[in-house]
């Protein structure tokens, strides 16, 4: 038998699924930095450990409103298309490992004609139930990646020199304080 594990979360009191292996981490405590002109879904960016990541919501590409108003909504951070991502949910949920006999391909008829679904391909069964899995790779359309590495990019060079000045202005100050004494 093989198992495969999924971390498991919500999204407006429904659960869904991303295979764990994508997932770098999940973070609670996140303050999501405005910016305009974003790609459509891209409520911001996160500055996590000294890296720039685009904030993509779920909730936006499921066509909900963006705003999570609970204390359980997470980050999950993930490589995505290549690049890091951090998907905004409602609540990450747990980790399940399940054997492959229980992961199925969606039904053709649940995502025929539409380019929305396109990015839900699996189908788990957990217990009595079923959890659909969102595919990393392919929640976020093409012309959005490319934005969103422009957007990293900017924001990274403006990081760096926005580090760059305050490493100056602490020079001048110790400098000044040196000659003071």
């Amino acid at each position: 038998m093989a198992y495969v594990k999924y971390l498991i979360f919500s999204i407006a009191n429904r659960k869904y699924a991303m295979e764990l292996v994508h997932v770098n981490g999940t973070e609670q405590n996140y303050s999501v930095i405005p910016i305009p002109d974003a790609p459509d879904n891209v409520t911001g960016v996160v500055n996590l450990r000294g890296g720039i990541i685009p904030v993509y919501s779920l909730r936006g590409r499921f066509g909900l409103p963006t705003r999570i108003y609970n204390d359980s909504k997470s980050l999950m951070i993930v490589r995505s298309s290549g690049i890091m991502v951090g998907y905004e949910v409602d609540e990450v949920v747990n980790i399940e490992e399940l054997d492959t006999n229980d992961v199925n391909t969606m039904p053709r008829i649940a995502i025929h004609g539409g380019a929305d679904a396109e990015f839900m391909d699996q189908v788990l069964h957990i217990g009595q139930g079923i959890v659909v899995v969102v595919d990393v790779n392919r929640v976020i359309p093409d012309e959005d990646i490319e934005r969103l590495e422009r957007l990293i990019e900017e924001r990274s060079k403006e990081e760096e020199s926005t580090e760059s000045e305050d490493d100056e202005e602490q020079v001048e100050s110790d400098v000044d304080e040196e000659a003071q004494e």
